[in-house]
């Protein structure tokens, strides 16, 4: 009997959270022969508007530059540029927020909390995460566009939503991906 109740306790502590920390993955190099721009680009201000930004947001500009760097726009993409060797160039700041609400159908999922914690399959989840991509770019300090970019995602899971969350983090790095590639196609429209 005391098994069965520690159990039951550890399956009630038990809560997989989703991680929001989810890049988009590396694009496929595209022409690099022949960029768009001769001029070189500095990803200069990078920031998350997150409590957990932390590694997060190195993570996120060295995906950020691999995009850029596969997309052929510009000759080269750099994090740091010394100004005084190279007189033009472009620089791009960006400012990303992010927003994730999940919740359960609890007239499904009420019997996996008690009583059949742990063994009860319908745990019905529902998660929307959206991001807003806002970027500046400027030319020698000028600044030439300023454009906001969101995008939305909904994931749900029917079977063990409280365990299974390899669905939301694959909807949020697909949504975040959209965001970088619908902004790589916009700075191409303005070159």
């Amino acid at each position: 009997m005391k098994s069965i109740i520690y159990c039951i306790i550890l399956f009630s502590l038990i809560h997989c959270s989703v991680d929001l920390r989810q890049v988009p993955p590396p694009s496929p190099n595209g022409n690099l022969n022949r960029p768009l721009s001769n001029l070189p680009l500095v990803i200069g201000k990078f920031e998350i508007l997150s409590a957990d930004r932390g590694v997060y947001t190195d993570a996120w500009r060295m995906a950020f530059k691999g995009h850029l760097t596969s997309s052929g726009l510009f000759s080269t993409v750099a994090t740091e540029l010394d100004s005084k060797l190279i007189s033009d160039f472009y620089t791009i700041d960006v400012e990303m927020k992010t927003l994730y609400n999940d919740k359960y159908n609890w007239w499904f999922t009420f019997p996996a909390v008690y009583p059949f914690t742990g063994i009860w399959p319908i745990q019905y989840r529902i998660a929307e995460y959206s991001v807003d991509f806002k970027y500046k770019l400027y030319k020698n300090k000028t600044l030439i566009k300023e454009e906001e970019i969101s995008k939305t995602g909904k994931a749900d899971e029917f079977l063990y939503g409280f365990y299974k969350v390899r669905n939301f983090q694959r909807m949020i790095e697909e949504t975040n991906l959209e965001a970088v590639n619908t902004c790589i196609k916009n700075l191409s429209e303005s070159l």
